[in-house]
């Protein structure tokens, strides 16, 4: 194809005419297009029907057979790969369990040097499998490069938890595609749980398949029914400004990571962090949509598909996760005051 019929067919507005012209390219050409699209998006001084038309290519090819891959279309071995590293990392992890010391970083977050051991651990074995793989870590590089594929590691998700000897911290493993989720681990050991997914094969808890909670709705109101004994977990920040007006039984578990796995597996209607980062939820979003659930942040742009160059250690949102949109539209407007500020 033409370069010129190329990018009037990418910029057609015409779904079909942008996926068949996505087919011809190669996938280091792929990678090229996504990004100039992004940044299309985002350049104020182009006008507006660029944008627009940029933004819909964007939007039909994240929904591409061929963007993301399913689980069958996945590197060699990873899913495998990825939930042998979890586990072997996080029992490693269990010998210093509630014995170091941490230090505060500038963000007002513990690290222990189990983070940081464990965090050269996981990169070391990711980049000797996968040598031509991106890497984004919460100890390490936080700066998306824009590769194709991209690991994003969280070496211990709870590390609160993990220094004072609470018991619900895990490791949290995730791969992107062209920026977006397309597998995620997340080993939680002191539990015996490990949750994972990738793209088209569900989601899994151990070797069990797992779906979110389901709910009816009041044929009156459209709203979900909620019992007040049903489970909505959040952050100790979420209740710094007050009980959230939802009839449920609130549960802290300290970490975003287990918030999101147990309203993957139904145990939670919902959940709400604030304050979190993208190796807090890369592993667990295509969990929680796996299960059936939704997921989204308070962040202008979406987050996914990652921004290349773009430094995500200082990139803070709230992530608010439910089991249905009929739920997650109830949450929107009931925590307004808490997840959209």
């Amino acid at each position: 194809m033409e370069l010129d019929q190329l990018w009037e067919s990418i910029f057609s507005e015409d779904a079909e005419r942008v996926r068949n012209a996505w087919r011809w390219l190669s996938l280091q050409e792929r990678l090229s297009v996504i990004q100039f699209l992004e940044r299309v998006t985002q350049d104020g001084q182009r006008i507006a029907a660029q944008r627009i038309a940029a933004q819909f290519a964007l939007d039909t090819l994240a929904g591409d057979a061929d963007a993301p891959p399913s689980g069958d279309h996945l590197p060699e071995g990873a899913l495998d790969f990825a939930r042998n590293l979890a586990r072997e990392t996080a029992q490693r992890l269990k010998a210093t369990f509630g014995q170091l010391s941490a230090t505060l970083k500038h963000d007002g977050t513990l690290v222990t040097q189990s983070d940081i051991e464990a965090d050269r651990r996981l990169s070391d074995a990711i980049l000797d499998r996968y040598p031509t793989h991106g890497i984004l870590s919460e100890e390490r590089d936080q700066i998306f490069r824009g590769q194709e594929w991209c690991w994003v590691i969280d070496p211990i998700d709870g590390t609160t938890n993990f220094t004072w000897g609470a018991p619900t911290w895990g490791v949290l493993i995730g791969l992107l595609h062209f920026g977006r989720p397309v597998l995620g681990v997340a080993d939680f050991p002191m539990t015996g749980e490990q949750f994972y997914a990738a793209r088209g094969s569900g989601a899994w808890l151990n070797e069990r398949p797992i779906r979110v909670a389901a709910l009816e709705q009041d044929q009156h109101t459209g709203e979900p029914l909620i019992h007040k004994t049903q489970l909505f977990a959040c952050c100790t920040r979420t209740l710094q400004r007050g009980m959230p007006d939802i009839p449920t039984k609130l549960r802290v578990f300290g970490t975003t990571g287990y918030n999101l796995a147990l309203v993957a597996k139904g145990a939670c209607l919902g959940s709400l962090d604030i304050l979190s980062h993208v190796w807090d939820v890369a592993a667990l979003w295509p969990l929680v949509e796996e299960a059936g659930g939704c997921i989204r942040t308070n962040l202008q742009r979406e987050l996914f598909p990652l921004q290349t160059g773009r430094d995500y250690g200082a990139t803070t949102f709230s992530i608010l996760a439910a089991c249905s949109p009929h739920m997650m539209a109830y949450l929107e407007h009931r925590l307004s005051d808490r997840f959209l500020t």
